[in-house]
């Protein structure tokens, strides 16, 4: 009588992408993610690049402009 069962590995991931240029930021890549300084509500997230040349973004919800 042998126990059988199924796992499951699958797994839901939410994938960074960088608020400046829309590039896919690794998860070894030196990337940053803060709250919009501003609303304090929205997700910013910054790629290496972006954060190194000072790249702006803009939050989607209040406007708020950022190097």
């Amino acid at each position: 009588m042998g126990i059988s069962f199924r796992l499951s590995l699958r797994e839901e991931i939410e994938t960074a992408v960088c608020s400046s240029c829309g590039k896919l930021i690794h998860p070894r890549e030196k990337g940053v993610e803060f709250y919009c300084p501003n609303c304090g509500e929205i997700l910013i997230r910054r790629c290496y690049y972006c954060r190194k040349q000072a790249v702006t973004y803009v939050c989607p919800k209040c406007g708020f402009e950022g190097p």
